[in-house]
């Protein structure tokens, strides 16, 4: 039995395949803000709270995954500022607008590449 979504079969293009340095320098851009809130947050609830029970950790586990993908999305939105000057609007859509669609961060991630190019401005008539 063989799985309907094989990429070698479909012959969907990856982007990281075609262009593994600006995918690794993405990852880098998602990770290093995200990891940084992280030790940041960690080390302000070690002050404020250094031995916390059961009930507290439980309670601020959703706020420390919250961060990470906030922290993840700003590292992406920084890097799409920094490489739509080197890099063509074709490839960085790759990036951005393809790939699976995950119905909240899909939509997150159209209307960052949008707004990085300019292309949710109303526009006025005269």
């Amino acid at each position: 039995m063989k799985a309907d979504h094989n990429s070698h079969e479909t012959g969907t293009r990856l982007p990281c395949r075609e262009h593994p340095a600006l995918c690794l320098s993405l990852f880098t851009f998602m990770f290093v803000p995200a990891v940084a809130g992280e030790i940041a947050l960690g080390r302000w609830l070690t002050q404020f709270m250094p031995h916390p029970g059961l009930i507290a950790m439980l309670c601020f586990a959703p706020a420390i995954v919250v961060l990470f993908i906030f922290g993840m999305f700003i590292g992406a939105t920084i890097w799409l500022l920094l490489t739509k000057r080197f890099v063509l609007q074709n490839t960085l859509a790759t990036f951005f607008l393809g790939g699976p669609r995950v119905p909240i961060f899909s939509n997150l991630c159209s209307k960052i590449f949008a707004w990085s190019y300019g292309q949710n401005r109303r526009k006025t008539k005269l």
